[in-house]
């Protein structure tokens, strides 16, 4: 007997087949001589072990009686699969003179299917010499006895009339048709060779329609070149999937076997092209290759493995569970899908399994059928899961989930997507903080380990490049808050010129009167000495306030001294520390970093000290003059006495003068007004000075407040480019995608919040003022209009230009909007918080995510978030191979969203990694080609104790299975009925098409 299972409870799983291996005694070609041990010895020493086998004879099934009769005696102990293969020949050549071989291979599942196979067979008949023979053994003996024309041993009459029966393609065809038996049990293949396969038939256009023909009949192609197989699979380029199934009905499997007619090889076909079918070793395997031709069939030397061993679950084990039936569950490495009645215990084994795996989420949530195994009586107790994986390894856990057992969330060794983690992620909170949590979680691992950056998140990664990019545009507002401080100012100047110049013209004025009244005061006679005294007093105010300018100079050298001694002890310092601290990662070592430190270019101190010295000199030489060189007030203007001589000077002369106390106080004090006019008209010429050059200062500023306002947008643009560069290689996934994965797309924008920008302006403007923004959301149509289009997706310029013109044409109807509350000395403060709100960006940001078919994800459906989320786990998140447990991933979709959206990817992730699905939705199971079917069912003794629960476990090619599938599953027997008439596996409904 066999010791490998006919129906596997692990499900579909890979198995060594040789469909095509013929036997001693095969009609044709026969050069094994009689030597059924070494045939058999071949077979039973195959390494890998053939595990299913077509024994193939030509035009009948004796040597396939044989092999059966031989294994019923105990040989072919690892062979638990044995099926007929009748090799028949079509009356079409091929360039190479021989007949197209097609092959008839029959299910042996009937017990009568010997009989049946004959009777059928028999209804073959080739016409020769007006007679018309047969397709049975003595009719083809009689036939090759007739062709000979003499009498010959049986046996070599039987071989010659094998040999030269043919039938046709219409004939055979017909017999599908009306032989319900034959369309149940048989499969046919062709041979898709040069030497007697279809592909004899290319170098003569006249047969491409009858090749086409032929090969559109068959559902298997026996060929084993990558060429042909990537051809029947539409991967060839030209020939896609659409293009095989337009053409040929169906995609085709390609199956490969020894083809043996002597001892040599069998069981050894050429180029180690060994043949593999991932099912049960049952005839029914072969069909479900036929409909799933890409997943069940491989041609090589070792089955594919897409995923690694040691993350995939073999085995799930429990102690302590009386409810549970099944103290062990087998899994299977690709997708397992667990069905069952409502309240069966369906969510119950996924969240055991993920529980047992670590899983973030297990025992969570209102639906957790753990958390309620606890309240209001506690049933687990000390019950446990062990998890065995295939690479022998095992995990274990405790199933209360308050147990305090403390799991690792960030090592989890499966990932779990309850109901609950879903209708959480899916709700307009989760969108928001979760998804878009896991959407980068996705990309972290999708970006390659050294672009990482030693970060352990996205959040890491994402602040890493964007902070000197945030900071450079933080100081950019900084800085275009402050030049609007300065043009506000400049303009302030400018307005107060005209101001200034009428102060200037009436001080000059009561300067004049003032010296005219001086004159009047000094006594008659004295007219050349007051004159004298009055060009002393002139320049002895001038003298003053030099030396009044030389010590105030004096005085901020000694304020630069400070402030650069406090840029050595402390700003520096501060700065140096900041730096390092910011770019501690960039691997300086200590005397690199000491490069950084920033110091003055030049020797400042002994600058500063220079200067204080030349200062101090000239207060000197000004206040009393060169003791080295005496100014000679013979030869000196009085302009150039130093202070002390024209004090001295003028009391001479006006004791000269001869003043009465009296007139003297006038005097002096007219003297005193003088002197202070004097000084108010050189700073008021200084002042004019300033203001004359206000407009152009004003100017420069908004220049450069426009230069800044435009590098603020280039800090965006920036922000957008690393941000798609960090996204880069979930965009290239996507870009590359097709079908459903083609509607997500990643996108980066601006985001514009016109109303938090109107929401600021509102609050500095009075609208009800004359102007232009009188009406009613004028100012967010003129800001539409000449602003938001640069906000959203303007260049540097744009904006600059947008900005320009903005203000060009609403400057005066903004300063005109300006609230009555706003009192005199308040105004420059509120031209400085408009120019602020003009010139900020804060209601400008950028947005970044998954987009499906344009629409934000937080926009979706719950239905659509829900096939998003999916949609994340199975086709996006490339990197994760850990296995993916998901609970009832249909909820909220219509059917065809399943079939149409999901379908592909379930069946394209379970090459990646093994996925765990519960459900009640039969396209997830039969569409997907599960490969293990779990059904689940519970039976409750008393209401005060958990219901127990059972699993049965198989495959889709298990009868049992599929009538569960069935029995439980809405439309389970129409998803089977509509796969199989897809595949032409119905021949009474589909062959006529």
């Amino acid at each position: 007997m066999s010791s490998h299972l006919t129906h596997n409870p692990r499900g579909s799983v890979w198995h060594r087949w040789d469909p095509h291996i013929h036997a001693p005694g095969t009609l044709l070609n026969d050069q094994f001589n009689g030597d059924w041990e070494a045939y058999l010895q071949g077979i039973e020493e195959s390494s890998p072990s053939i595990q299913a086998l077509g024994v193939t004879d030509y035009f009948c099934i004796q040597t396939y009686r044989r092999v059966r009769e031989l294994k019923e005696k105990r040989r072919l102990p690892n062979v638990a699969l044995l099926f007929p293969n009748v090799e028949i020949r079509l009356d079409i050549k091929t360039e190479k003179k021989k007949p197209i071989n097609l092959h008839l291979l029959f299910s042996p599942v009937d017990p009568g299917h010997e009989a049946e196979i004959e009777r059928i067979l028999g209804q073959l008949t080739f016409e020769y010499l007006d007679r018309s023979y047969p397709c049975t053994l003595p009719e083809l003996t009689a036939l090759g006895r007739k062709f000979l024309g003499q009498q010959v041993a049986d046996s070599v009459a039987l071989r010659n009339g094998a040999n030269q029966f043919k039938i046709t393609l219409q004939d055979l065809r017909e017999l599908f048709r009306k032989e319900r038996w034959l369309r149940q049990n048989c499969l046919v293949a062709v041979a898709g060779g040069s030497n007697d396969g279809t592909a004899g038939l290319q170098g003569d256009d006249s047969y491409a329609a009858m090749r086409r023909e032929i090969e559109r009949f068959s559902h298997i192609i026996f060929a084993s070149t990558p060429s042909q197989i990537d051809f029947w699979l539409g991967k060839k380029e030209g020939y896609d999937q659409s293009f095989i199934e337009r053409t040929y009905g169906a995609l085709k499997p390609c199956l490969h076997g020894s083809d043996a007619h002597r001892e040599e090889r069998v069981a050894v076909p050429s180029l180690d092209r060994l043949c593999w079918l991932k099912g049960d070793l049952t005839f029914e395997a072969l069909r479900q290759a036929v409909i799933e031709p890409d997943d069940r069939v491989w041609i090589g030397p070792t089955p594919p493995y897409h995923r690694t061993p040691s993350i995939a679950i073999s085995d799930e084990l429990t102690t302590e569970t009386p409810w549970l039936a099944n103290t062990k569950v087998e899994l299977n490495p690709g997708l397992v899908a667990i069905i069952g009645a409502r309240g069966s215990g369906k969510t119950a084994l996924a969240e055991i399994i993920a529980m047992g795996a670590h899983a973030g989420g297990a025992g969570q949530g209102e639906s957790s059928f753990l958390r309620r195994a606890l309240h209001p009586d506690d049933y687990l107790g000390p019950a446990s899961v062990k998890l065995v994986w295939a690479d022998g390894s095992s995990t274990d856990a405790y199933l209360k989930p308050d147990s305090g057992e403390d799991f690792n969330r960030a090592t989890e060794e499966a990932r779990y997507l309850s109901q609950h983690f879903v209708e959480r992620l899916c709700s307009a909170s989760g969108l928001a903080t979760e998804l878009r949590a896991e959407m980068e979680r996705v990309v972290f691992e999708s970006t390659e380990r050294t672009e990482r950056l030693e970060t352990d998140s996205f959040e890491e990664l994402a602040e890493l490049n964007l902070r000197p990019i945030v900071e450079r545009r933080r100081e950019l507002q900084e800085s275009i808050s402050a030049m609007s401080e300065d043009v506000v100012r400049e303009e302030l100047r400018k307005a107060q010129l005209p101001t200034q110049r009428t102060e200037l013209v009436a001080l000059k004025k009561q300067v004049e009167t003032a010296r005219a009244n001086l004159v009047k005061l000094v006594p008659k006679g004295q007219k050349q000495h007051a004159e004298t005294l009055g060009r002393l007093e002139t320049a002895r105010a001038a003298t003053e306030a030099k030396v009044e300018n030389l010590r105030r100079c004096r005085r901020e050298l000694e304020d630069l001294t400070a402030e650069v001694a406090h840029i050595r002890k402390s700003r520096e310092p501060l700065r140096f520390i900041d730096m390092r601290r910011k770019f501690a990662g960039s691997g300086l070592s200590n005397p690199e970093w000491t490069t950084f430190e920033m110091i003055f270019k030049g020797d400042v101190d002994a600058v500063l000290k220079a200067a204080k010295a030349r200062a101090d000199l000239a207060v000197k030489l000004a206040d009393e003059g060169d003791p080295k060189a005496p100014t000679d007030p013979k030869n000196n203007p009085v302009e150039k006495w130093p202070l002390k001589l024209v004090t001295a000077k003028r009391d001479e002369i006006k004791k000269t003068v001869g003043i009465d106390a009296q007139q003297q106080k006038k005097f002096t004090e007219l003297q005193r007004t003088v002197a202070q006019q004097e000084i108010a008209i050189k700073r008021l010429e200084t002042q004019i000075q300033t203001a004359e050059g206000a407009e152009a200062r004003r100017q420069a500023l908004i220049e450069l407040r426009r230069d800044a306002y435009g590098r603020v947008f280039e800090t965006l643009v920036e922000e957008q480019t690393v941000l798609e560069n960090l996204y880069g290689p979930l965009g290239r996934n996507l870009a590359a995608s097709k079908g459903t994965l083609a509607k997500l797309q990643f996108a980066v924008r601006r985001i514009v919040s016109m109303d938090r920008w109107i929401e600021a302006g509102d609050r500095l403007l009075d609208f009800r003022m004359d102007s232009e923004f009188r009406l009613r959301g004028s100012l967010r149509k003129r800001a539409e209009e000449y602003l938001l289009s640069a906000w959203q997706s303007g260049t540097t310029d744009d904006v600059a230009r947008a900005m320009d013109a903005f203000r060009s044409k609403f400057g005066k109807d903004l300063l005109a909007s300006m609230p009555p509350s706003v009192k005199p000395e308040e105004r420059n403060a509120w031209n400085q918080s408009v120019a602020a709100w003009l010139y900020g960006t804060e209601h400008i940001t950028i947005q970044y995510g998954i987009q499906y078919e344009g629409v934000a994800i937080e926009q979706l459906s719950p239905g659509t978030r829900g096939i998003v989320l999916l949609l994340l786990y199975l086709a996006v998140d490339l990197e994760d191979t850990r296995p993916l447990i998901i609970d009832q991933p249909e909820e909220n979709l219509d059917p065809n969203s399943v079939f149409e959206e999901l379908v592909p990817h379930f069946r394209e992730a379970r090459k990646r990694r093994q996925v765990i699905i519960v459900t009640h939705n039969a396209n997830l199971v039969v569409n997907t080609d599960a490969d293990q079917v779990i059904v689940a069912r519970s039976t409750r003794d008393t209401p005060a104790s958990l219901p127990t629960l059972s699993y049965e476990s198989g495959s889709l090619e298990n009868s049992a299975m599929r009538r569960r599938v069935c029995q439980i599953l809405e439309g389970g027997e129409r998803a089977f009925l509509e796969r199989e008439r897809r595949y032409r596996l119905r021949w009474d409904e589909d062959q006529t098409t």
